[in-house]
């Protein structure tokens, strides 16, 4: 009589509900570690960028400023066309030349601006002059150079800011940033414009140094004309020496 020898009955492992929790737990765990790590900042935002060039501008104390002008009336007797020079911020000044329409005639006038006092070289007088820019129906220059009430005041004003395109300009990349301005602020700046309206407001910043390298103003300066000013800004903190001439 042949006799077998019994197998040992192999049961399959039983996993219980408990274990599987566990295993899904610390799979979990390890995601959110791995997330943890691997999560970025926020991308700054337009206002950001805006502070930013704030800053920059101000710690640069100097600049060079040529602004031009686009859709300007015909009929006014007064209005500034260009303007080309370098400023100081502290104390705020201007050495340079600005073009302008002065009771009707246009010309180009050598200009200095220095500690509240305006001085022009007028066509066909041999030297400068001090004046009121009230008298010539122009902003004092040296004002877009104040810290805080100047061009650089405008940066935090701008209201809704959104980042726009961005673009090459040489061997810079030109980040642009939009938003609008309330008039008053830019009729106290430029001495032009519906201080009732808001103007629209593009900036052109450079990326990695975040200086501001363009400002383009567009609204009601001459009403009900609409018209541009746009301001280019170069040479962050070279030596500027401005002297009443």
């Amino acid at each position: 009589m042949t006799h077998r020898t019994a197998r040992p009955t192999v049961r399959p492992r039983v996993v219980t509900g408990a274990a599987v929790l566990a295993l899904v737990l610390a799979g979990c765990s390890g995601d959110d570690d791995d997330a943890a790590q691997t999560s970025e900042a926020p991308a700054p935002t337009a206002a950001d960028r805006l502070a930013q060039a704030h800053d920059v501008l101000v710690d640069a104390g100097t600049v060079h400023l040529t602004m031009t002008g686009t859709d300007l009336p015909e009929d006014e007797d007064s209005f500034i066309i260009s303007a080309e020079g370098s400023g100081t911020m502290e104390p705020p000044a201007f050495d340079g030349t600005i073009t302008a329409t002065v009771a009707g005639v246009q010309a180009d006038i050598p200009t200095v601006a220095l500690d509240g006092d305006l001085w022009v070289k007028l066509p066909y007088v041999p030297s400068h002059v001090n004046t009121d820019p009230d008298d010539l129906g122009v902003p004092d220059p040296a004002t877009l150079f104040d810290p805080e009430a100047g061009l650089v005041g405008l940066l935090p004003m701008t209201v809704d800011p959104e980042l726009g395109e961005r673009s090459r300009a040489g061997a810079e990349v030109v980040q642009q940033v939009t938003g609008t301005l309330p008039g008053q602020a830019v009729t106290d700046l430029l001495y032009a414009g519906d201080a009732e309206a808001d103007f629209d407001v593009t900036y052109g910043l450079v990326e990695d140094t975040w200086e501001v390298r363009s400002v383009e103003l567009t609204g009601p300066f001459y009403p009900p004309t609409t018209s541009t000013y746009t301001l280019t800004l170069d040479a962050y903190g070279e030596p500027v020496t401005v002297t009443q001439p």
